[in-house]
């Protein structure tokens, strides 16, 4: 990525890189960065485009016996507020489910043991293609993708590499309070992976799904990629007045959900150095050989 690209892209707080924007406050930032979770709260977290308002949306639904399926922007400021963008006051305000995202890190979060924490994770190629046409798609601004894939392999990128970040949960994959999440096992057993969420989440989301066949299925359909994409129409909060007409973005902020879109979407070549990245970083671990199943 070139200097100017990254300039333009990304600030850095306490050494960290962020997405830059004026909705992105270095306030709100450093707050985030700040914020102990208290007892009983459940974060999200994850890189961008790994899922993680697939699975706020099943959270909300585990949570509310099938009750609760806001707008998007109503999940995002308020319901199961993105803490980078609307700070710990507002986080500190709520009062009934304290669901809240972040795409920090492990080691830049702090962390109580008495918070539960759902990291969300994704196939790399996957992972880039749908966070290359999201920014796309809401940035004012055109980027070059090539610059975009260097900065993406290097690190020089919002939320820095993602290997990395994924390795900084795996680290603490046997804390009781952490409960790792494959968007691939979502999305091929969903019926299971919800239930799991469920008990995770506490003996009471559990028995109310695997006791009540009807509403398990309620959760499964409103999770359904086909009913997400009709029910929730995207419009940034923020980008929407800056976003040329060209780059409408008021449609569904689901793109395709699907897996092999970056093998079947990006060039070999590309394909090809996204994973031998996660091969040589990631060497050894269960992520890895997920990933390689689909790979082979």
């Amino acid at each position: 990525m070139s200097e100017t690209q990254e300039d333009a892209r990304i600030q850095y707080v306490r050494g960290f890189p962020f997405c830059k924007a004026p909705f992105y406050t270095k306030e709100n930032l450093e707050g985030t960065l700040d914020y102990v979770p208290h007892d009983g709260d459940i974060v999200i977290v994850s890189y961008p485009k790994t899922g993680t308002t697939w699975l706020e949306y099943i959270v909300l639904q585990i949570l509310s016996k099938a009750e609760m399926f806001p707008d998007f922007n109503d999940a995002l400021l308020k319901y199961v507020p993105f803490m980078e963008l609307v700070g710990p006051k507002v986080i500190d305000k709520m009062e009934s489910y304290r669901v809240y995202r972040t795409h920090l890190p492990f080691s830049r979060m702090n962390k109580n043991p008495k918070a539960k924490y759902l990291y969300i994770y994704r196939n790399p190629e996957d992972q880039f293609i749908s966070y290359f046409k999201f920014l796309q798609k809401i940035r004012p601004v055109h980027f070059d993708y090539n610059d975009f894939l260097d900065g993406y392999l290097i690190g020089r990128i919002e939320y820095a590499r993602y290997f990395e970040h994924i390795l900084s949960f795996l680290e603490h994959k046997n804390d009781e309070n952490l409960l790792l999440i494959s968007y691939e096992k979502l999305y091929t057993d969903r019926r299971n992976m919800i239930l799991k969420i469920a008990k995770f989440l506490g003996e009471e989301y559990f028995q109310n799904l695997s006791n009540n066949e009807k509403l398990l299925d309620r959760v499964i359909e409103h999770t359904n990629f086909d009913y997400m994409q009709k029910n929730l129409p995207f419009e940034h909060p923020f980008y929407k007045k800056e976003v040329a007409a060209s780059k409408k973005s008021n449609d569904s902020f689901f793109r395709k959900g699907v897996i092999g879109d970056g093998k079947n979407s990006l060039p070999a070549e590309d394909v090809k150095r996204i994973r031998e990245l996660a091969q040589k970083l990631m060497n050894g671990t269960e992520v890895l050989k997920e990933w390689s199943a689909l790979w082979n």
